[in-house]
């Protein structure tokens, strides 16, 4: 009966050891997966806020023009759109609120630079006040994103600088010296010692 009983444990320990084994090659695949989404949106805008009314047609012609009012500095030629739609609304979203629309810049670099202008400068054209300029980023990015929100608040707040690495951790950059939080309790454990 004895050498039942050290079966089952031995058995139930085996099973346990490969739960655990299998959870964090789970984990690991899923953040591969987010990693592989985002890449592939790499290159993507999110715009909120260009009106319905706008046919498709003038599309294109009206989103070079907000980009160019954002960073003037872009020469035309750089400014290539490889594709654009409009995105399904979600059900939360008010009727009148316009969906929003997703593009893919031809490069990289162009699409970072209209990004970092969209922060630092002065408001655009009285046109295109209302439209944002977002980068696209997977939904698990963005709800790992929101859970650091008390941090980058209070980070804010304070007026010092932070930036976003992969996967979701934040950078930070206080008085020259550069520190990486991997989740918003070190944040938080972080900010109170500041």
């Amino acid at each position: 009966m004895e050498d039942k009983y050290d079966e089952f444990a031995t058995a139930h320990n085996d099973l346990a050891t490969n739960v655990e084994q299998l959870s964090t090659q789970l984990k690991n695949m899923e953040e591969k997966l987010i990693d592989m989404e985002d890449r592939s949106h790499r290159n993507n805008l999110r715009l909120r806020g260009i009106p319905e009314e706008i046919p498709n047609d003038d599309l294109p012609s009206f989103i070079r023009g907000c980009l160019k009012a954002h960073a003037p500095e872009i020469p035309t030629d750089m400014l290539l759109i490889d594709r654009m739609h409009r995105i399904p609304k979600p059900r939360h979203i008010p009727p009148m609120v316009p969906r929003d629309i997703l593009l893919r810049a031809h490069y990289f670099h162009v699409k970072e630079h209209i990004l970092r202008s969209c922060r630092t400068r002065a408001r655009p054209p009285e046109e295109y006040a209302t439209i944002r300029i977002y980068a696209d980023l997977s939904a698990a990015t963005l709800r790992r994103r929101k859970e650091f929100s008390q941090v980058t608040g209070a980070l804010r707040a304070h007026g010092i600088r932070y930036k976003w690495g992969f996967p979701t951790k934040l950078i930070i950059t206080k008085e020259g010296k550069t520190t990486v939080i991997q989740t918003p309790e070190d944040g938080e454990q972080k900010l109170q010692g500041w």
